[in-house]
């Protein structure tokens, strides 16, 4: 138990940023910060893309620290949900945020606060495979269906919105996830899909939706069943 503790308190330091100090974002961790961006999956992969208005938002609001706006923008949780940067860049432009930093240079100087990030990424996921070992099997098995829920970031709209499509990459995730419906299940239900404002009763809809042939049909997932 002791060594849990100290495990926990070491990934909400992490987490909190505490241990590197002043960043970007403050102490918020850009890689988190990025769950905020949800809303705007399609839009930083397509220019052509709608812009919802809770991306505008959301964009608006990071957008008060450019600096931070521009770290989100380049996280390894956009990379990892497929955001193109080139384009991710645009959306102000797109969401005719007036005050928008117009010629902000985002990617400078972002080389020491990369290996910062670096580095944090490689503690965070030390910690979390201790948490791993110290509490034995859990959903995902050693990994933490939070971090997993990252890999959902390409479902964000179908996941809220029954009546969206689901693109090819959303589908090949939750494919893949779903090999293990427990984990599956404990990803659509974690805080971090939570925070992004996915709907559970919606998000259990997408294996159906996907068309994918060997889901857990019936599978009881908290207080929803898979269709």
């Amino acid at each position: 138990m002791k060594n849990m503790c100290l495990l926990g308190l070491l990934l909400v330091l992490v987490i909190a940023g505490e241990v590197n100090g002043a960043r970007e974002c403050g102490r918020a961790n850009p890689d988190m910060e990025a769950i905020k961006l949800a809303h705007c999956a399609s839009a930083a992969r397509d220019e052509k893309a709608s812009v919802s208005g809770s991306c505008c938002a959301a964009v608006r609001k990071l957008g008060q620290n450019p600096k931070c706006l521009c770290a989100v923008m380049l996280s390894n949780t956009a990379k990892a949900s497929g955001v193109r940067p080139e384009i991710a860049m645009t959306i102000p432009k797109r969401c005719n945020i007036a005050d928008r930093p117009v010629g902000y240079q985002c990617g400078a100087n972002m080389e020491g606060s990369m290996k910062n990030m670096c580095l944090l990424g490689l503690l965070l996921a030390l910690v979390i495979a201790g948490l791993g070992e110290v509490n034995g099997a859990r959903e995902c098995g050693s990994a933490d269906p939070n971090m997993e829920a990252f890999k959902l970031a390409p479902c964000a709209s179908a996941a809220q919105d029954e009546n969206a499509s689901v693109s090819g990459s959303c589908c090949a995730a939750v494919r893949k996830l779903g090999q293990n419906p427990k984990c599956l299940c404990a990803v659509m239900l974690s805080r971090t899909a939570k925070s992004s404002g996915v709907k559970p009763e919606i998000a259990m809809t997408i294996p159906k939706r996907c068309n994918i042939a060997d889901r857990p049909v019936g599978y009881q997932c908290g207080a929803y069943t898979l269709p």
